[in-house]
This record gives structure tokens, C-alpha cells and sequence, in this order.
């Protein structure tokens, strides 16, 4: 193939002229046979321009026979109709080869297998495929294209997620899909005829399937099973496919040999989430799954009322962090094609694989705050790793390192179940940034210091993994901080304080809701528990006896206090304050941090002191400061001080 070369390019300016062509015509295979021993290796050439893509031609073909195609050069906006492959690459060891113009190209088994799904057998199809269609040993190469891709990927008439499966025999996804697949999202469906696949009926039934202690139907169990089978596709944990279904103008998900509209699988997802004790009894993990493919405005628009509409790009970053890229510069580069990528008319951050991964977190962290006007990027800054405090690192500038099970508590400017964080009272955010040291300038006050501490989490006996304290021994350690217990309030009060603790302040706008979830959540613990602790966990967890918990309990929801619990406190601390205060904080907090309230910041923030300055330890909940109580007495003088914090 000849391809004409330019010397300077312009990433930003699309070539006026037309692209040369190959001169062997689309689907002619006349040319010297294919061999794995002697077929030299496949080279890309140079691309024209900055603005040009490679399509790829997959010629016609069926079963496992081997991968034939060609790539064609042309500029994207005047390319043929393409459909574009969003599929998840797997391991760079684990390679196969397939022809490409008769010589050979390496492709990762995922997407060789992926192409032999959606290979015709009797004409070629046009597609995207961004391992084949990029030179990925051109790093100049890689960032333009890489600044191109939701334009690649907006400019497809369809894109194709391949859902490819750890173990693709073990699920009967035929069992589980059927053709009115598209009626069990909807809240009464009628089945066009022939036989109802399991989901549609489990999703028909998920509001009356109880979460008592005991045997679950098989059918709902074996259901839950090829479920959870679907949900560990890799597909699910990489984080390219967010920006590659976000920007589509239509998505089919393939999972082996059954295709599906991929926004009705995200309805399903959605359906399921709300059901979280349910889910982590048939051991179906649902969380974040589906509302990361909601974030971006084409799929958003498809689902009116039933997803956050509108994200600004901090919420992007932090939505998006159980997601994984090989790079970590691809943490921002992968979402850039969302509209809120920019500041003012300039975008956020251009792809450039020559930058190092410090500064542009630097570079973007700074941009943020002036985005958004305010400090809730602190609240990205998740303190499970103390190597993050030491002198030669930034530590208000977010890693944002892949901590999947920390769910922010002051990022989010919508509020889940009725909450409001409004720590600083609307305090007008005064933060600089100074150079070269990297500090923050920010003002606020010392609200309290940390005094006792226990984590949320303990390793499992048996298996050795990290799980979740009960909220038995939560609370009970709660009740015994020393602080705590010279608190002349009664053990009711002091559990309900516990409760919007342990929960960060679940339904703190509608309190009465609260006490009978969390009176619904109690009783069920109660309930649930072995013979032995039932009367310790009455005492603790039920001081008013538990006639007086059942009534309570009898307009409550255990569901999302148990989500609220389970999210809120993974990787967590549950804390006192040497004023009697109880909190929930980051893992590497240590008494004497100091509890700040920091203006322009939401929910308090942990700050540990140097000789010169501070360091950002993270967020914190601190019941009884979330509404602003604080700063009207810090207006009235008599307890607090307005100061600078130089945090470095």
C-alpha cells in the first residue's frame, strides 16, 4: 500500500484533499496465499494526516476459519459507514494471529473471537477496532487518535460490545434471554408469545422475592448464577467501553450467540441494584455496573427518570474509578470526549503520552477547581494509602487510583435518599494554588481533633479477605469511645447518632424515615442472628425494647440502609472527637488529625499538620456539623477561629 507522507502535522487541522486508495479491489483475495511460517509481519504505515482513521475490512468467513481483512485509509468524517468494536482486550501475552493484506498481525484473543462472532459469512463487513486500527507503537500516533476516538466511535452507525466470558460455556444464555427480552424492563409486560426467558420472569418478580434468612427458589438462585457469569465478562471493569457505548448513536451487546439491545440490559442492571440485601444474598454483585453507562448524555436520554441526568467531569472521574486502564494517564484521555471535559471553550487536558502521569493529574486537578468553583475535589483524595502523605508527594491532588469500593461522601452535588451535606453553610470557596511548590491555600477552621478510632473492616477467618465488620460490633465499639460514653445524651439518642454515622447521614432531611429504615435494619440483624448473640445485640442495638422496634420498624426499608452501610463504610474508619463527636473517616487517619471545615468544602476535611503546612489526610462525615451548625458558631466567636491552611 502507498501512502503519501506529510513531515509537519496539525492535530487539530483535518486534511482538505482526498485519501489515496489501495488499488486491490475490497473482497479480492488473489494475492499470495496467507502462511503463518513465511507471511512477513503486517506494518502500519504513516497516516496522512491527524485527522484520518483506518477502517478495517473483515472479509467473509465462518467458524473458527482464520481472520482475513485489510485497512483502508480515510478521513473520518467522509469515511464509508463503519460499525466500531467496543470489547475489552485482555492480556498483551495472550495474542493470536490473523491476516491482515496477507501478513500477519497479532491481536489479543478477545478481539480475534470477537471478530470471528462478527465476521459474515458471505460479505464483508466495515469496523473499528482500536488495537488493529491505531499503530500502537506510535506514541505520537496514539494521542490523536486517542483525541479523536468518541468522534470514531460517535461517527459509527452502531457499535458492537463484546461481552466475552471467563468461562463462555458454563451460562445458558439462551435460558436466560428471550426474543421479548426488551419487555422484562418494563414495569408490565405482556410476552409476545412463545417461552418467557428467566430473566424476564426474576425481574417480574423482584419486588415480591423476600430477604428472609433461609433457601432462595432454585430457579431464582440458578438465574442469579448465569447473571453473575455475565457481570464478570471483563468487558464490565474496563474503562475505554464508558466513553465507546457513551458516545454511540445505537449499542448491541453480543454475549456468545444471543444479541441484545444494551440499554435494556443496563434497564435490567438499574432493576436489580435496588434490591442490594437481596443481590448479596444470591451473591450477585450489581453495584456501580450499570450507572457508569448512563453517564454520558446519549445513553442518559434514553432513560429519562431513572438515571442522573447531568455530570460534571469530577463526577466523571470519581463514577468511573472500578474501571481499569493499562495506562493511568488514560484515567482522564479515556473520558474526554464527555461534554463536561472542558473549561470554558478549552478542553481539560489534550492526550499526550510524553507527559508524565503527576503532572497531569497536577494540570487537571488545578483546571477542576476552577471548573467547579468549589473544594469538592478534596473529597477524590480517598486516604487508603499513607504512602500519599509523604513529604515529596502532593497530597490533595487526587491519584485517582483504582479504589472501587469507596464510595465518596462530599463529591456528588446530588444527594442519594434525602441528604445534605452543606458542612462550609455556602462559605464562598477562597482556594489558591502557588507555584512551584504545588500548595493549596484554602480557609476554614479546626472544627475538632480525632481522639479513638476502629476500622470498619477485619479479615474473614476462614478465607483471609477483608470483609465488613457487623454492625453489632460497629456500633457497640462506637458506644464505648470514652468520649462518647461521658456524653450525658440516652443510649436511644446516641444510637440513632450512630446509625446517621454509620450510614453518613442517610435521610438526614427526613429524619422520621431514617429511624424506621434504620428501626427495619436493626430488627432484621436481630432477627438473623445466631441464638447466642440475640440478647447481647437486643440490649445494644434495641434500649427501647424490641415491641417498641418492631412498630417503628413497620414503615421501614432495610435495603437502603443496608446499601448505605455497606457502601459507606468500605474502606473506612468509624471515629470519636475529643468533643464527643462520632465520624466516619479515611483508613489512614490517626488521632490528633485535625476535623476541619474548609470553605467551599461540603463535608469536613481530615488535615494532619507539619512543621510547615498540612497534609490532606481526606474526608470525613461528622454527625451533628453536616448542615452548617459550625459556621454559625464560628460567626458567633465563640468556639472557632478562621484561619489559612497551606496544604501541601
Amino acid at each position: 500500500m502507498t501512502i503519501s507522507r506529510v513531515r509537519e502535522l496539525d492535530p487539530f487541522k483535518p486534511s482538505t484533499g482526498r485519501m489515496p486508495r489501495p488499488k486491490r479491489k475490497r473482497g479480492d483475495d488473489s494475492s499470495p496465499r496467507f502462511s503463518y511460517s513465511s507471511s512477513p509481519n503486517y506494518e502500519h504505515e504513516a497516516l496522512p494526516t491527524t485527522t484520518c482513521i483506518r477502517i478495517l475490512e473483515l472479509f467473509p468467513g465462518e467458524g473458527t476459519e482464520i481472520i482475513r481483512c485489510s485497512l483502508t485509509v480515510s478521513e473520518r468524517k467522509t469515511a464509508p459507514p463503519f460499525e466500531a468494536i467496543s470489547y475489552a482486550w485482555g492480556s498483551g501475552s495472550n495474542t493470536r494471529v490473523i491476516s491482515c493484506e496477507n501478513r500477519k498481525l497479532k491481536v489479543t484473543t478477545n478481539l480475534r473471537d470477537a471478530l470471528w462472532k462478527i465476521r459474515d459469512p458471505v460479505k464483508s463487513r466495515l469496523l473499528w477496532a482500536d488495537a488493529v486500527c491505531i499503530n500502537q507503537k506510535d506514541i505520537k500516533e496514539r494521542g490523536y487518535q486517542v483525541w479523536q476516538m468518541s468522534e470514531i466511535y460517535a461517527s459509527a452507525t452502531r457499535v458492537l460490545v463484546w461481552l466475552d466470558l471467563p468461562n463462555p460455556k458454563s451460562g445458558d444464555f439462551e435460558y436466560l434471554f428471550d426474543d421479548d427480552f426488551e419487555g422484562a424492563t418494563t414495569e408490565s409486560a405482556v410476552s409476545s408469545g412463545g417461552r418467557r426467558g428467566a430473566l424476564h420472569n426474576f425481574v417480574g418478580q423482584l419486588d415480591s422475592i423476600q430477604t428472609r434468612h433461609g433457601v432462595l427458589d432454585p430457579e431464582i438462585q440458578l438465574t442469579a448464577n448465569i447473571l453473575g457469569q455475565l457481570f464478570d465478562s471483563p468487558w464490565f471493569t474496563r474503562l475505554w467501553v464508558i466513553q465507546e457505548v457513551g458516545m454511540a448513536k445505537s449499542v448491541q451487546a453480543l454475549v456468545g450467540d444471543t444479541k441484545l439491545d444494551f440499554v435494556d440490559l443496563v434497564r435490567i442492571i438499574l432493576k436489580l441494584e435496588r434490591r442490594t440485601l437481596l443481590m448479596d444474598q444470591l451473591g450477585l454483585f450489581t453495584a456501580g455496573i450499570a450507572n457508569v453507562f448512563t453517564t454520558f448524555p446519549a445513553r442518559s436520554r434514553e432513560l429519562p427518570g431513572e438515571v442522573d441526568a447531568e455530570y460534571d467531569f469530577l463526577e466523571l472521574l470519581e463514577v468511573t474509578r472500578a474501571h481499569k486502564a493499562s495506562d493511568p494517564r488514560d484515567y482522564v484521555y479515556a473520558l474526554l470526549g464527555h461534554p463536561s471535559a472542558k473549561v470554558g471553550d478549552k478542553p481539560i487536558a489534550v492526550p499526550d503520552y510524553n507527559k508524565s502521569t503527576e503532572d497531569l493529574f497536577f494540570q487537571v486537578s488545578v483546571k477542576i477547581l476552577e471548573q467547579t468553583k468549589d473544594l469538592r475535589l478534596l473529597s477524590a483524595v480517598h486516604g487508603r494509602d499513607e504512602s500519599a502523605l509523604s513529604h515529596n508527594k502532593t497530597s490533595w491532588t487526587p491519584s485517582w487510583s483504582r479504589d472501587a469500593g469507596v464510595l465518596s461522601i462530599g463529591l456528588y452535588r446530588d444527594r442519594y435518599y434525602d441528604v445534605l451535606y452543606d458542612a462550609s453553610a455556602g462559605m464562598p470557596c477562597l482556594a489558591e494554588v502557588t507555584m512551584p511548590g504545588k500548595v493549596l491555600r484554602v480557609r476554614g477552621f479546626v472544627l475538632d481533633v480525632i481522639d479513638e478510632y476502629t476500622s470498619t473492616e477485619t479479615p474473614h477467618k476462614e478465607s483471609g479477605l477483608v470483609v465488613q465488620k457487623s454492625v453489632h460490633d460497629l456500633i457497640s465499639t462506637a458506644l464505648n469511645f470514652n468520649s462518647v460514653k461521658k456524653s450525658t445524651q440516652s443510649k436511644l439518642a446516641a444510637l440513632k447518632d450512630i446509625g446517621q454515622t454509620i450510614t453518613a447521614g442517610f435521610r438526614n432531611q427526613d429524619l422520621p424515615r431514617f429511624e424506621a429504615d434504620f428501626a427495619a435494619f436493626i430488627l432484621h440483624a436481630i432477627s438473623t442472628s445466631s441464638s447466642a448473640l440475640k440478647v447481647a445485640m437486643t440490649s445494644i442495638l434495641a434500649p427501647q425494647g424490641l415491641p417498641a422496634l418492631r412498630k417503628l420498624a413497620e414503615e421501614g426499608s432495610l435495603d437502603e440502609i443496608y446499601w448505605a452501610i455497606s457502601r459507606f463504610c468500605t474502606g473506612r474508619n468509624v471515629f470519636s472527637t475529643r468533643r464527643g463527636r462520632t465520624g466516619l473517616g479515611p483508613e489512614i487517619l490517626k488521632k490528633g488529625d485535625l476535623c476541619c471545615i474548609l470553605f467551599g468544602a461540603c463535608v469536613p476535611i481530615l488535615l494532619r499538620p507539619l512543621e510547615k503546612g498540612y497534609k490532606l489526610v481526606g474526608e470525613a462525615y461528622v454527625q451533628g456539623v453536616m448542615k452548617g451548625e459550625a459556621v454559625t458558631e464560628l460567626k458567633r466567636g465563640d468556639l472557632y477561629e478562621e484561619q489559612s491552611f497551606d496544604i501541601v
